[in-house]
């Protein structure tokens, strides 16, 4: 098995390890922030199970603010490097699944990002998604997807909106399990984790959750009058509002 010290010595082989948790300079700040935790994991700092420092901490040494840090744990999670225990703090995780390392995800969150090459992905990808749902839907389904778009209203109007971007997240990860077919649900489920990490965002206000709110009842309502016309349209505005909103919080 892969260990998770010798995945990290590999993966900053051509990199020093001799700056760890240094203040970080202007530019792609959560990028950085990676490097730093990555290369301090490397370099032992922080050990396989270990608790990591406080937020506080964290951003007082590495002179970050708080968003910017919270982003990089949230996408460190995503790929395995570290768990997030609510209410208890964040832990170097014990163990890493050669998978978690998943080139494409990788490139996604690492590469250059051009934003009209990922709308342009996103709506091919849920556009082919809601389009093979739609031919293998049951009864059972539909009463599942109304019951998360329940369960996502539920968690917004309680205040806790970090569940509730997570349920959004899991909203999109059932349809794409709706499709039956495993090379569809591994895909959807890791891109979506990386989308996910703005989804709490996009719905910080109750305009945009509402509006959030109604495009996935505009997604569920293709699925249950099987609308092969509507799915486009839908999906579109589902994505535009996804980017806007997205943009407008980080600008």
């Amino acid at each position: 098995m892969i260990t998770k010290e010798v995945l990290m010595k590999n993966f900053l082989k051509n990199n020093s390890q001799a700056s760890v948790l240094t203040p970080i300079d202007n530019g792609s700040i959560v990028d950085k922030i990676i490097d730093r935790i990555v290369k301090a994991i490397a370099a032992g700092q922080f050990k396989v199970g270990e608790k990591l420092p406080s937020e506080f901490i964290l951003m007082e040494e590495l002179k970050v603010g708080r968003n910017s840090l919270r982003e990089a744990m949230k996408i460190l999670a995503t790929l395995g490097v570290v768990t997030i225990k609510r209410g208890d703090g964040t832990y170097v995780c014990d163990h890493i699944a050669p998978t978690i390392f998943n080139p494409i995800i990788y490139s996604i969150i690492f590469q250059s990002r051009s934003d009209n090459a990922m709308v342009e992905f996103r709506r091919m990808m849920d556009e082919t998604v809601m389009r093979t749902a739609m031919t293998k839907v049951t009864d059972n389904d539909l009463i599942d997807l109304e019951s998360r778009i329940n369960e996502i209203r539920a968690a917004y109007e309680s205040g806790d909106k970090e569940r509730a971007a997570y349920l959004d997240y899991q909203y999109h990860v059932a349809i794409a399990n709706i499709c039956d077919n495993p090379y569809i649900s591994n895909i959807v489920n890791g891109i979506y984790e990386v989308f996910a990490l703005s989804i709490e965002d996009t719905i910080d206000t109750d305009e945009r959750f509402n509006n959030a709110e109604r495009f996935h009842l505009d997604l569920y309502n293709c699925l249950k009058n099987k609308d092969y016309d509507a799915i486009e349209a839908a999906v579109a505005e589902s994505v535009s509002f996804w980017y806007e909103d997205r943009n407008e919080t980080h600008s």
